[in-house]
């Protein structure tokens, strides 16, 4: 079908990304950030290759920026979660930036999902407040790239017709709550596999509801 291009290569990014996670049981290993940032490259090379399909050119750079700026992000934390924090943090925001420019002209203020942006933000408030004792000279830094992602999140819930950006958004939001509470507030077993599942399935979800997805409009000029 005209549109929904390189699914073999979306396949591909999936397995590489959860055979990351299962992997994570066998670390250390040399090069573990290579199949870690392998799921955001190879989406990032399935939207130049359908440039101008699904995204616009503009659009199609901007997706293609999320992704390095993830793969870059990624291998900072797979290096060291703790040392390399602020420059995840940095990376990571680009992504953010990137996503909320993405999302915005694809809102739907009407959504009843609404109801879900007070809550989310009395998380955040909450959690700054108890990372806020613990963080140190990053709680700038920390406190500057969670409204970000509080933002993206609100933007991703408030994308019409699209269910994959909707839990997307949400999970990416999680993910990144959960790395939050893990470094600064209180440390849980599995928190790596836990997380980056949650993270990959986020990446992927977007992904999917970016470049894959077709919404009731487009469905109903297949008729």
């Amino acid at each position: 079908m005209k549109g929904i291009r390189n699914p073999g290569l979306f396949t591909l990014a999936l397995v590489c990304g959860y055979a990351y996670v299962v992997s994570i049981a066998f670390k250390p290993y040399d090069f573990s950030y290579l199949l870690k940032v392998t799921p955001v490259l190879l989406l990032a090379l399935i939207a130049f290759l359908q440039k101008g399909s699904k995204l616009s050119n503009r659009q199609t750079y901007v997706f293609i920026l999320a992704m390095l700026a993830s793969a870059s992000g990624d291998v900072f934390l797979d290096l060291d979660r703790n040392l390399y924090l602020k420059q995840a943090l940095g990376s990571f925001l680009i992504t953010q930036l990137a996503y909320l420019y993405l999302f915005l002209p694809m809102r739907d203020l009407t959504t009843g999902r609404r109801w879900l942006m007070p809550p989310l933000a009395v998380i955040v408030v909450f959690l700054l407040y108890l990372i806020s004792h613990t963080a140190g000279a990053l709680l700038v830094p920390v406190v500057v790239y969670c409204l970000v992602l509080l933002a993206m999140a609100f933007s991703a819930l408030l994308v019409k017709n699209n269910l994959w950006i909707n839990i997307g958004g949400m999970a990416f939001f999680i993910a990144d709550a959960l790395i939050g509470v893990n470094r600064f507030i209180i440390s849980f077993e599995y928190s790596t596999t836990v997380i980056v599942t949650i993270y990959i399935s986020a990446q992927l979800m977007i992904a999917w509801g970016l470049l894959f997805h077709r919404g009731r409009e487009s469905a109903r000029s297949l008729v």
